[in-house]
């Protein structure tokens, strides 16, 4: 089963010389008076420079007001207002969608504070407002959320995968996964909800480095290893850095004030269901690479997995010390 899960991880690593850095924007409208909406949009940056993605609405729509942008936090904030008789008709585009591979969570707020939700992407860029509109399912949005942006976590699928290699056994893998699913779930929701809040820069620099020194576990092969010998405290440990991670792209995305705790569990249900699906996937492989790699054994790839995954977390750990 290892043989095949490191063949996997070779194939993801070997071709990727960048982290995923896919955070999703949100686009935010808000009624504030009479005919005038708020409009908010935030949408990853990085090194001073944001992603190039465009707001366009209707020409029944108008804007009021001087446009106020700023750099927070990896991401880029603009404000301004809006104008127009009411929301039925509204349309909403983004340009840049498909040269950025970026989607964004549009979220419609009207005087009732009723919620109209939707993910503008690639293969929908264009969205109208309807007044027979279903009320958001939150449930479903903020779970398909949460696996869509695990699947594109490279640096914590890397970690997930070097977590499988170092269990050597089943009900180790079992405790292992468990372990790092109890630890990032609870800094995921004590950070979301602001109970505990550390810089994201320093926090994204240490996760790179977990796989470093996992990477480096692997490469040396000692059973007598802490690591070798207790993957779930490991994993445990690095779990709670990597939940302050996955906080700061769920903050990103923003939080419905009136179904918060709802959004938050499903984004983390998201997440896990993700990550179970990587691991099927690694599975998957096992079978698959057994029957055409007899020949193939762990030895053979540890090496070369190795240096891999260390040398790609290392250069994202570098880029990541730069930008602080």
């Amino acid at each position: 089963m290892r043989r095949s899960l490191m063949l996997l991880m070779l194939i993801l690593v070997s071709p990727m010389g960048f982290c995923d850095d896919m955070r999703p924007a949100s686009l935010t409208i808000q009624h504030s008076s009479d005919t005038v909406y708020d409009v908010i949009f935030k949408v990853p940056a990085r090194d001073g420079a944001r992603l190039k993605l465009d707001v366009y609405f209707d020409p029944d729509t108008s804007q009021q007001g001087v446009l106020h942008g700023y750099f927070t936090n990896q991401a880029y904030v603009s404000k301004w207002q809006i104008t127009r008789a009411d929301l039925l008709g509204l349309e909403v585009a983004v340009d840049g969608l498909t040269e950025n591979s970026a989607d964004v969570l549009l979220r419609i707020i009207d005087n009732q504070g009723n919620i109209q939700t939707s993910v503008l992407n690639a293969d929908q860029q264009h969205y109208k407002f309807a007044d027979n509109y279903q009320q958001t399912n939150t449930l479903m949005l903020y779970t398909f959320l949460g696996i869509e942006h695990i699947l594109i976590g490279l640096d914590h699928l890397l970690f997930v995968a070097c977590l499988i290699y170092i269990s050597r056994t089943g009900r180790k893998l079992l405790l292992t996964i468990t372990g790092f699913t109890l630890a990032h779930s609870l800094t995921l929701i004590l950070a979301t909800t602001q109970l505990v809040q550390l810089p994201i820069a320093p926090v994204e620099a240490v996760i790179a480095l977990s796989i470093v020194l996992l990477a480096m576990e692997i490469s040396k092969n000692k059973a007598n290893s802490i690591t070798m010998k207790y993957p779930v405290a490991v994993s445990t440990s690095f779990g709670l850095l990597h939940g302050f991670g996955f906080a700061s792209v769920l903050s990103d995305i923003g939080l419905p004030a009136n179904e918060m705790w709802v959004a938050l569990l499903s984004f983390n249900i998201g997440v896990e269901i993700g990550q179970l699906l990587f691991v099927a996937a690694l599975f998957a492989l096992f079978f698959l690479s057994k029957l055409l790699m007899k020949t193939l054994t762990l030895d053979k790839l540890r090496f070369f997995v190795s240096y891999s995954c260390g040398s790609l977390a290392m250069y994202w750990m570098i880029q990541r010390l730069a930008a602080f």
